[in-house]
């Protein structure tokens, strides 16, 4: 069976390949860097140069929609925010390839933060208190009332580039700056949230229509650059799954949907800050038991779908995170070759835990992105921003979300 990833610039995109490639398909990749992170794999067959899905969003679609047609692939896999690229032009491309995911009517109440929390508002299903904003005033107004303490968050884009934690006036300043400096301001919603109580997990789950196939839930051991997830394990969420179930089929959802959420340990109560209507980081689910990458291409081929449980408690880990991590908190060379070594090893919280991004054992090409990361962090220490919005920049969707709400496909797409 032969399948095509929406990117390969991701680390979400390596952990689908670690998952995917020892079941014996043929993976290809289109993505706008032909030496992409993805490309470094035993696995990968073939990695075609594309438009940056962000930046022409029309001109990615044209392409992926030419290259299904003219090398026959079986399944395309939304491997990242193109989902939502996708869904717009399901029409499309479900004639021709196989492909799961949810009709765009559904796609535009969880895209963004803001339709998320009042989805979520609408249906009955907890989140922090969330206040909304377009001027810089209106923040300010809305900060004022968390007494300054609160999370702000971009309506789009990656958790690692959209989502500041204020704790005063010096960190408002701070990213009134940045806001400025990437001429956002006055041109999106913003949420400015309460700080919530509680452990961060995630849940990553596959729908059927509305009926739930697979659901997986994380927990977030040590966080890593931005809030990324250097180590995590499986834990049992039952509420998760009763809310889960109501969301799916309230939105008759289809294919894969993450949540990320706290977990208060002290009440049991969770609360829900962000969805993503797509797989996110699905090797802790595989070294589970539960392959949600092959569910997802086995949903979109037709093929027959059952039940899959795991383990729960296994953990995996990502070096390359763990190495950001370390640089990001002293700018510290030691730290990093400190923080490699022992993921290497297996020492420390990283026993028993698989590396899920870049395995060089099984899959050796893997350990090119992994060294280009040392190197670049060996030589300059403060570099791991740099590294992360090179590959966001790849696969985000960021102001292309807007473009595309309010455009219709018949109209741009020519067949």
């Amino acid at each position: 069976m032969k399948i095509l990833l929406s990117e390969g610039s991701s680390t979400n995109v390596r952990e689908m390949i670690t998952a995917l490639g020892p079941l014996g398909y043929t993976l290809d990749i289109c993505d706008p860097n032909p030496f992409c992170m993805g490309r470094f794999s035993s696995y990968i067959h073939r990695v075609y140069k594309c438009p940056k899905s962000g930046e022409e969003p029309v001109a990615y679609l044209k392409f992926v929609i030419k290259l299904i047609k003219d090398q026959k692939y079986d399944v395309l896999f939304p491997a990242n925010e193109q989902a939502f690229l996708f869904s717009w032009a399901m029409e499309y491309l479900t004639p021709i390839v196989g492909l799961a995911v949810s009709d765009f009517s559904a796609f535009k109440h969880l895209q963004t933060k803001s339709a998320f929390m009042r989805w979520l508002d609408g249906i009955g299903l907890p989140h922090p208190r969330t206040l909304y904003g377009r001027t810089w005033k209106e923040i300010l107004e809305a900060a004022g009332h968390f007494d300054k303490t609160c999370y702000i968050k971009t309506d789009y884009g990656t958790a690692s580039s959209g989502v500041w934690s204020i704790g005063g006036d010096k960190d408002l300043n701070a990213l009134k700056v940045i806001l400025d400096d990437r001429k956002i301001l006055d041109g999106q919603e913003f949420l400015i949230q309460e700080v919530s109580q509680g452990v961060f997990e995630q849940l990553h789950s596959i729908f059927d229509h509305g009926r739930l196939l697979a659901l997986h839930c994380t927990r977030r051991l040590k966080e890593g650059l931005r809030g990324g997830a250097v180590i995590k394990t499986g834990v049992e969420r039952p509420l998760v799954r009763r809310h889960l179930e109501k969301l799916g089929a309230s939105l008759g959802w289809h294919g894969s949907l993450s949540i990320d959420y706290f977990f208060n340990e002290a009440n049991g109560r969770v609360y829900y800050i962000d969805a993503n209507p797509r797989i996110t980081e699905p090797m802790n689910a595989a070294v589970n038991g539960i392959n949600l990458s092959d569910i997802q291409i086995r949903l979109s081929s037709g093929g027959s779908i059952r039940a899959e449980t795991g383990t729960i408690v296994n953990k995996s880990h990502s070096a390359i995170q763990a190495m950001l991590g370390a640089a990001g908190r002293r700018f510290s060379r030691f730290d990093v070759l400190r923080e490699l070594f022992l993921a290497a090893a297996g020492r420390g919280i990283y026993k028993n835990s698989r590396e899920g991004v870049t395995p060089v054992a099984k899959d050796f090409p893997s350990i090119v992105p992994l060294s280009v990361v040392l190197f670049r962090l060996l030589c300059f220490p403060k570099s791991g921003q740099d590294i992360a919005k090179f590959t966001i920049d790849n696969y985000s969707l960021g102001p292309a979300i807007p473009r595309i709400s309010g455009m219709k496909p018949e109209d741009f797409i020519s067949l």
